[in-house]
């Protein structure tokens, strides 16, 4: 691509909104540079107006928008319907005691900002008082609200459902490294950062050795000298987020139908969601929804770490712009 995308929209824009542009522009639709960073999409049929740069936000109706943007409310919806979806509830950054009391019950459980995104101040698998009241602490320093969740088991992938359709899958893996019985972490660490400068996939993030990586070492009776066994997994993140070194890999072909329909269902009970991320933990026959993102992240399917890549966008701009489709 070699737009200039400031130039065409007016702002900048995530990697996945430019994917988006630069596919509608291709199909002849119009863009057009509104005050305070909006731009109009539109095409003889069809206008949209793009708030914030994110394309799918206006592919979504404003009372989905509002509705997924409240987890809490999303996890009831989704259970209110049938589907399964976690106990959680939001606390104050200043009510710690009552958040303990509420997770000593269900323990483990997950801490996340309540309006987070892209996996950062995610904390996974916490079933101490010292370690909730450590990470409660390191949310409330940026955050006014923190979401606290009960913490499941499962492998977790990305569904993206698109005008009715569940059009990709990944399973996210938390940033990793594999053993190989003779390097120790840090050389592993090493050697996988070398990996990924040379295969310059432009969306995997170099592993980071940091005091959240210290302390998931920690957690799992590692440190930077352990040498793991030949095979071994050792996770350096307990949250599976791309953005914070995880590794997406394709399995659009590898889910079952019944699972696929289930999350496709599930969506589709949801009025005004046409463009949507769904985080669904599998662990066995037992399928959860852990959150649902209307500004879902295409380009874990256009670049995987492993697998073919997946064009999500040509299916969103399909669905925004009907008229378009050759």
């Amino acid at each position: 691509m070699t737009l200039k995308y400031i130039d065409v929209v007016g702002r900048t824009l995530s990697f996945g909104d430019e994917l988006l542009v630069y596919e509608a522009i291709k199909r002849g639709v119009e863009i057009e540079i509104l005050p305070d960073g909006d731009f109009n999409m539109s095409h003889p049929s069809k206008s949209y107006t793009i708030h914030d740069g994110i394309v799918t936000h206006s592919y979504n109706s404003d009372l989905a928008r509002t509705t997924m943007d409240m987890k809490e409310v999303t996890s009831r919806l989704l259970k209110s319907k049938g589907f399964n979806a976690p106990e959680n509830t939001v606390f104050a950054k200043t009510d710690l005691d009552r958040a303990w009391k509420w997770a000593e019950s269900i323990l483990p459980v997950v801490l996340k900002p309540y309006d987070g995104k892209k996996g950062e101040l995610v904390f996974v698998n916490i079933n101490t008082h010292d370690e909730f009241e450590a990470c409660f602490e390191k949310i409330a320093v940026e955050n006014n609200e923190v979401l606290v969740e009960k913490f499941l088991e499962g492998k977790e992938y990305r569904f993206t459902y698109v005008n009715e359709e569940i059009v990709g899958i990944v399973n996210r893996v938390p940033a990793n490294v594999v053993g190989d019985g003779e390097h120790n972490i840090k050389e592993l660490i090493e050697l996988k950062n070398a990996d990924r400068k040379r295969v310059g996939n432009p969306i995997h993030k170099l592993l980071e050795m940091d005091e959240e990586t210290e302390r998931v070492l920690k957690k799992h009776h590692y440190t930077y000298e352990s040498v793991p066994a030949k095979d071994t997994v050792v996770n350096l993140r307990d949250n599976s987020n791309i953005s914070t070194g995880g590794d997406a890999i394709d399995v659009t072909a590898e889910i079952s139908a019944e699972t696929i329909e289930y999350i496709r269902q599930a969506m589709l009970s949801i009025p005004g969601v046409t463009a949507a991320g769904v985080d669904v933990l599998i662990n066995g026959d037992e399928v959860n929804i852990i959150e649902v993102n209307l500004d879902p992240m295409i380009t874990l399917h256009h670049f995987p770490w492993v697998g073919e890549g997946i064009d999500v966008a040509s299916k969103v701009i399909d669905g925004m712009f009907p008229e378009t489709v050759e």
